[in-house]
């Protein structure tokens, strides 16, 4: 997914960072701002056992199929159809349906966020998802990888710049592509069961003991409520009250303290303070809210810090125009690393 801090090429970069601080002394690790689970999915590789955690119920689906599915599902209950391949194939063969996406999302209800024919294949897609699970036709983990997947899907094929705080006025070229569900990646669990939560982060922290927390909070002012309300609806379908031009739904409880400046340190400062882990890293860059200095001042009162930096390509949301011109095409990637006392 074209994600707001997605953290894929920086993997290495990370994996080196915490390998240096930890060696081979931990084992359980805690991606407590998850996203899109492309961390966890990554450390789960490395023989970690991963809790993951998201506040946005989209980014919950995903970490339930990258993160806590540790085989292919395999999907006998459905009828007529015994493989991933089969029930993929099944639903994107589906006719298309007049559900919200297509009525709230599309041109005729004045948001071309996806064009109609993939408005309607994902009501169509998704409703069937949700008859399989009434009808106990998938288990637990079934399901969340085909929300994952229809998710993966449509954020593909979006009208957007990147994110959706906006929408374009006509249909780029990947928005005009038919939206196919593909098969998201699965890797083995290493004999562990790992786990995801759906919960607010800060007050998740200190209820889960780990030897390693990473922290990958917002770095400014947009929130990601705001930013991906669409895929939030797509993941809940629950026909929320929508409102405004870019068609929000209503984000109460889900707002970061991390998107203000004047919150951000001591919401920092707590969940540190609260970590039952040994050792704590927080991702952040060079444009955050908060200083690099502040930052380490902040820490350090709890242990030993060192600071990784890397020179890096920041991420762009759109080009360049008059109202909106980046800084830089540059920001210095910040992995701050904690051993506590």
């Amino acid at each position: 997914m074209n994600y707001i801090g997605r953290k894929y090429s920086l993997l290495e970069f990370l994996k080196q960072g915490i390998r240096e601080t930890v060696g081979g002394r931990a084992r359980v690790f805690f991606d407590v701002f998850a996203g899109t689970g492309t961390v966890g999915w990554f450390f789960k590789q490395q023989g970690f056992r991963i809790v993951a955690n998201d506040i946005q119920y989209y980014g919950y689906c995903l970490n339930r199929a990258l993160v806590g599915i540790s085989r292919q599902p395999g999907f006998s209950q459905v009828p007529g159809e015994k493989s991933l391949k089969g029930v993929l194939a099944r639903l994107n063969d589906l006719p298309g349906k007049d559900g919200f996406v297509f009525q709230t999302y599309c041109s005729g209800g004045g948001r071309m966020y996806f064009s109609d024919e993939n408005g309607q294949r994902c009501d169509a897609v998704r409703q069937r998802i949700e008859a399989w699970r009434r009808a106990g036709r998938l288990s637990e983990g079934e399901y969340f990888y085909l929300l994952a997947s229809l998710i993966d899907a449509m954020d593909r094929v979006a009208n957007t710049a990147s994110v959706y705080a906006a929408h374009l006025k006509h249909l780029k070229k990947t928005a005009q592509k038919a939206v196919r569900l593909e098969p998201l990646p699965v890797v083995s669990g290493g004999g562990f069961r790992h786990r995801v939560h759906n919960q607010d982060g800060a007050a998740l922290v200190g209820r889960v003991p780990c030897d390693i927390l990473y922290m990958d909070p917002p770095y400014n002012q947009r929130q990601y409520c705001t930013n991906y309300h669409v895929l939030e609806t797509i993941a809940r379908y629950d026909d929320p009250t929508v409102f405004g031009q870019t068609g929000l739904r209503e984000y109460d409880g889900q707002r970061s303290d991390f998107c203000l400046r004047r919150k951000a340190l001591p919401a920092l400062e707590t969940m540190v303070r609260k970590a039952r882990a040994r050792y704590v890293f927080l991702s952040y860059n060079s444009e955050g809210l908060m200083k690099k200095d502040e930052i380490i001042e902040t820490m350090k009162v709890f242990g030993k810090v060192k600071l990784n930096t890397l020179d890096y390509a920041r991420f762009r949301a759109d080009t360049d125009r008059e109202n909106r011109v980046y800084k830089a095409d540059r920001v210095e990637e910040y992995l701050f690393c904690l051993t506590k006392h």
